[in-house]
């Protein structure tokens, strides 16, 4: 559960950073030896109110972040664990200076404040899709995170062993299917049940890997920095664990540039494992159909949120994602090849749920 949902609106967890940063800040900050902050500010990107950027004088900056302190997730232990186990592997990591878990005063949760070095770097942007080296910077960043490996899924560092991914999908399939009907008229009982059956009958034929990969498990764009030095530094390392490789490469092509960019992206993480090239080419599809399901799934959610506050614009625009979505998981299903399509593309072809999306932009 995340702080927001604790209470309802974000603005509370804001105001606890904020006051935070007004009381007890400086404390921190002279035990790690930072001088005082000429001020607080948010990242350019990312909606996270619990990621701020502190400018501290004479110009350095740290980054702060909170995390709600929730025994299961415990995302201020992973993130200090992974930052470590990263830059073991030779992964441009944040340091991370300070841990401290603070009582949050409305409600029975804490919450945990890290503060970590600022790593100066530029998003990956539309420009950078053609510059070959920054291609292959990524790919090798994701081998090198990939060669990670344990026997089971999970979080050892946290003593937590998870469902086989595949398996996991299938089993949540039938209420993230349930969502989507709820939302999208399209989603008739016949092809519901449809793809419920594809998604079992591929995963029943799949041999359970015997190794599962360290994964980011929010592979995009936004998560990687190009410094000035040219090289690439991987942020928001939080979700990380061990899963299934193909769950990162199904992200690259959906979050980061288009289809011709993703293939050349392909020959380059193959060539440095030639081994994993055929059971990806097996396995592809279903990993796709989980990402495409997973999405509708959460837009209708978000839909029907909106609805519920009564804010049908934006309802509209959750559906038409969750539309979206659901079309290239049909495609997928019916056996056209997943990494051709196209979120704007599937958009465009219908004006109801391009009207929705331009009354938001």
């Amino acid at each position: 559960m995340k702080l927001a949902r604790l209470f309802g609106r974000r603005k509370g967890l804001s105001e606890f950073v904020q006051e935070f940063a007004d009381t007890g800040l400086s404390e921190m900050l002279v035990e790690i030896g930072c001088p005082p902050v000429v001020r607080m500010e948010p990242f350019a990107t990312g909606q996270n109110a619990l990621v701020r950027r502190l400018i501290l004088s004479g110009g350095r900056s740290l980054v702060l972040r909170a995390y709600f302190a929730d025994p299961e997730k415990q995302s201020g232990l992973c993130h200090c664990y992974i930052t470590q186990r990263l830059a073991g592997l030779g992964v441009r990591v944040a340091t991370v200076r300070l841990r401290r878990t603070l009582p949050f005063p409305r409600g029975k949760a804490d919450v945990e404040i890290l503060l970590e070095d600022l790593i100066e770097g530029a998003v990956l942007s539309e420009a950078m899709r053609d510059d070959q080296s920054v291609r292959q910077k990524i790919a090798t960043l994701l081998l090198r995170i990939h060669h990670e490996q344990c026997e089971q899924p999970g979080r050892p560092w946290l003593h937590q062993v998870w469902p086989d991914p595949l398996q996991e999908a299938v089993d949540k399939a039938p209420s993230r299917l349930a969502r989507v009907r709820a939302i999208l008229s399209d989603a008739t009982p016949t092809r519901i049940e449809s793809c419920l059956r594809w998604f079992r009958e591929r995963v029943a034929h799949r041999p359970v890997p015997p190794w599962y990969e360290l994964i980011h498990r929010d592979w995009n764009r936004e998560n990687l920095l190009l410094t000035p030095d040219g090289e690439l530094a991987l942020v928001d390392l939080v979700s990380m664990a061990y899963g299934c490789f193909e769950s990162d490469l199904v992200a690259a092509r959906m979050m980061f540039f288009d289809a011709v960019w993703w293939a050349a992206f392909c020959e380059d993480y193959f060539a440095g494992a030639p081994d994993r090239r055929e059971r990806f080419e097996q396995n592809a599809a279903v990993f796709f159909a989980d990402f495409f399901l997973t999405k509708a799934s959460r837009q209708a959610s978000s839909a029907r949120k909106a609805l519920e506050k009564g804010r049908p614009e934006e309802a509209e625009m959750h559906r038409a994602k969750s539309r979206c979505f659901w079309q290239m998981l049909c495609a997928c299903t019916d056996g056209q090849s997943p990494w051709k399509f196209d979120t704007v593309e599937y958009l465009s072809k219908n004006p109801y749920e391009q009207s929705a999306r331009t009354k938001l932009e």
